[in-house]
């Protein structure tokens, strides 16, 4: 399986990069800013400045026999570094998907076969995968076309490249230590000390998804029919070492808190964390719970589970602000979902690559009750940056005739955290109009 490929030391190792140092950059509290729309005709696709598609991914792995099911994958792992170095190209992580060893096909004498099917003895070496889900960004994403293809430089061995190639074929990031279950997040290939035998993977476009040609929405009838809107944030341990009250997660917590009191919210006595509430001039009773990372510090806090599993039963619209764990971490597949409609901001690294499809399943395999925003890139923007002004705006769209698009509130983050990385998954469809 390739979570247990992957997983090892990954248990213990977060993503560099995925919070600031402090406190939001910019400082501005986005409850008490002018959030109207600028008035122009919104495009409303999941990222401003993206498109989202289908890839085939194709190539050869050489290893023994008990690690060819998991070769593909693998393989996968290293083309989606290669090209989110590029930033250009984000292709969803395979790392916790049990079903990757059965997703790929083999070429025997020219015929493409699964798993399953394939001719007792054949030998495997030649592999694709297919309907990989991706994201372009910029140039790539206004060229997309059916059939257009690239190549990812990986190892032809992907299981020895550490004892093959030492640190010689990947990045000088140290703060994850170097060994075989990461090489595939450090991988470098551009190097000149790289000179183990690589192969060029084929990436073919096999599905351009269609924008849509009219706004699409947060479903704020669902969100609303009680007239209670329900929010927490997490703020994950950031720092190493103890909690205290200096740590980051802690002082993103309390700048939180500060904007929220600077906007007339209230603090009331909270089941857990601090609770935060504001009665709109409408009715509706805006409600926003923030955890510190005492009540639960990242994606390896077993001992405060309890805490996670309420947070996602108990909201509506769910912010999760630490780090990532390389997708080894299975926080978000252990759950039990609410059936309820949801929102989902993921502030942790890669989210869009690693989280999205954990969360889809919890969800019960469907977009209807479901919306996710997450950034496909190690995340640099704390929750004040996305989170606060996500949540913000989706507090001005409520008393303003719920006339926010999804298209305006990834605006607002966009504004906010200074780049082009966070899309919305699972609205296409929806179906809620102002």
């Amino acid at each position: 399986m390739m979570r247990k490929l992957l997983a090892g030391s990954l248990l213990a190792v977060m993503a560099v990069g995925c919070s600031t140092e402090g406190p939001s950059a910019s400082g501005d509290n986005p409850f008490t800013a002018d959030l109207t729309d600028d008035g122009k005709e919104d495009s409303a696709y999941l990222n401003p400045d993206g498109a989202e598609v289908e890839i085939d991914l194709e190539g050869d792995v050489q290893g023994a026999a008990y690690q060819l099911d998991d070769g593909p994958a693998a393989l996968g792992q290293f083309a989606m570094t290669f090209f989110r170095k590029k930033e250009t190209m984000f292709i969803e992580s395979l790392a916790e998907d049990a079903s990757a060893a059965d997703r790929a096909e083999w070429q025997v004498n020219g015929q493409w076969y699964s798993k399953a099917t394939l001719p007792a003895g054949a030998e495997r070496k030649h592999w694709r995968l297919r309907g990989l889900n991706t994201v372009l960004l910029f140039n790539a994403a206004k060229t997309a076309k059916v059939g257009q293809t690239f190549t990812a430089k990986a190892p032809v061995k992907p299981f020895s490249v550490y004892t093959d190639a030492a640190k010689n074929c990947a990045d000088d990031d140290d703060h994850i230590g170097l060994d075989q279950s990461v090489y595939w997040y450090r991988w470098d290939p551009e190097q000149a000390s790289c000179t183990i035998p690589l192969q060029d993977l084929k990436v073919t476009v096999s599905k351009v998804f269609p924008k849509t040609q009219s706004a699409v929405y947060p479903e704020f009838d669902q969100l609303l029919a009680d007239k209670k809107l329900t929010t927490v944030i997490l703020f994950g341990q950031i720092d190493d070492g103890a909690i205290t009250e200096n740590e980051t997660g802690m002082r993103n917590m309390r700048q939180y808190a500060r904007w929220l009191t600077d906007a007339q919210y209230k603090k009331v006595t909270a089941p857990l964390g601090e609770r935060y509430e504001r009665k709109l001039a409408n009715g509706t009773l805006i409600q926003i719970d923030l955890y510190s990372p005492r009540e639960f510090s990242g994606l390896s806090d077993y001992g405060h589970f309890a805490n996670f599993q309420k947070a996602l039963s108990e909201h509506e619209v769910v912010a999760w602000d630490g780090h990532s764990m390389l997708g080894a971490s299975d926080f978000w597949s252990r759950p039990t979902y609410p059936s309820f409609y949801q929102i989902f901001l993921y502030g942790g690294c890669l989210g869009y690559e690693y989280y999205v499809k954990p969360i889809l399943h919890g969800k019960g395999d469907s977009w209807a009750k479901l919306d996710i925003m997450s950034s496909v890139v190690e995340v640099t923007a704390s929750a004040n940056d996305f989170a606060g002004p996500a949540v913000a705006k989706l507090v001005w769209a409520i008393e303003h005739g719920n006339r926010a698009s999804w298209r305006s509130v990834l605006l607002t983050v966009r504004a906010a955290v200074g780049d082009s990385t966070f899309g919305v998954s699972g609205v296409r469809d929806n179906h809620y109009k102002p």
